[in-house]
């Protein structure tokens, strides 16, 4: 039997879950940006040292776009990873 004090909490619960979990995603999201500002001024040096055959270059570029790849497919695809920010509307109770 629910009662109604248990369903306030676990409802209270969800939002600051579904909060935090936007939050973070919000965060990733600006460390992309600032990641992808950062790399902007480099990324010519960076180039022309892969294909010149400096390893360290390529590998320093390539953690770049793959942070930066990260971060911004994370925001896009934020309901997958997050759960509590999918909006399930089917699964709530109507009064």
């Amino acid at each position: 039997m629910k009662t109604k004090w248990i369903d306030t909490w676990r409802d209270s619960l969800a939002r600051v879950k579904r909060g935090g979990e936007l939050g973070l995603s919000g965060l990733l999201l600006v460390v992309g940006i600032l990641l992808s500002v950062a790399l902007l001024p480099e990324l010519p040096g960076l180039v022309r040292g892969t294909l010149a055959g400096d390893g360290e270059a390529a590998r320093t570029l390539f953690v770049c776009v793959a942070g930066i790849a990260v971060c911004m497919l994370q925001w896009r695809w934020r309901t997958a990873v997050y759960p509590q920010l999918r909006r399930d509307t089917s699964q709530k109770d109507t009064p």
